[in-house]
């Protein structure tokens, strides 16, 4: 079939391509078919798939879509590939995960493991950079959680879904402010006198003069000032 010629008063090209009016009600039914269908695979694949995604379960979503995407859209496309595909994806995930509860190396294999980002008031430097994830990504985290400087955290981590989870620390000790520079009067208000704090690790040292010092954990010699929780 030839390309009709471009006109902008062509309607039924723009609205429809070259599908005919009575396809409106085949994309109707192949839209039913395939909403019950996908309804029907996420319950099987169970309630871990409709949390926080992992990168498997991200890759059964992406699979899932472009397998339904283009026969609802195309006419000569038939829905029986998505249907097996389905099934596939369906099997292939159970299959995982009753392998992986017994198995927990497999797991962490598809799904990653669990990250230790932070612990006692400091950066883990080496585990940031194995997991591509900035700093200032960490302190948006804890800023979100109502956290207020490093020193308030036992320990920070990343979990296989991306999310993060924080252990107390108790009691919390003077660190490293993660309030945004923009608010340098509100960060200084918590402001710990003789007591300083590593800008890129978090690590503190009990003085107010740390000119010169090299960091013991991270090798940096850029201090700031430690600050205390502010009160609420």
């Amino acid at each position: 079939m030839k390309d009709q010629p471009f006109s902008l008063t062509d309607w039924h090209r723009f609205l429809f391509g070259n599908a005919s009016w009575p396809f409106l009600l085949e994309v109707l039914l192949r839209t039913s078919v395939t909403y019950v269908l996908l309804i029907v695979v996420m319950r099987l694949l169970g309630r871990r798939v409709a949390g926080q995604y992992t990168l498997f379960e991200i890759s059964i979503a992406v699979t899932l879509a472009a397998a339904v995407g283009v026969p609802l859209q195309a006419a000569d496309r038939g829905l029986l590939p998505p249907v097996v595909i389905a099934v596939v994806v369906v099997l292939l995930q159970r299959l995982i995960a009753r392998t992986g509860s017994t198995h927990r190396r497999l797991e962490t294999l598809i799904s990653s493991d669990v990250t230790l980002l932070a612990s006692e008031g400091h950066l883990e430097h080496v585990e940031l950079a194995r997991t591509a994830m900035p700093r200032e990504k960490v302190f948006e985290a804890m800023r979100v959680k109502g956290w207020q400087h490093l020193g308030q955290i036992s320990r920070l981590y990343m979990e296989p879904s991306g999310s993060f989870s924080f252990i107390p620390a108790r009691p919390p000790r003077p660190g490293l402010s993660v309030l945004p520079a923009i608010d340098d009067e509100l960060r200084a208000e918590g402001r710990v006198d003789g007591c300083s704090a590593c800008t890129e690790c978090g690590t503190t040292i009990d003085t107010a003069e740390p000119q010169g010092r090299v960091c013991e954990r991270c090798g940096s010699r850029d201090w700031t000032y430690a600050v205390t929780e502010l009160e609420r």
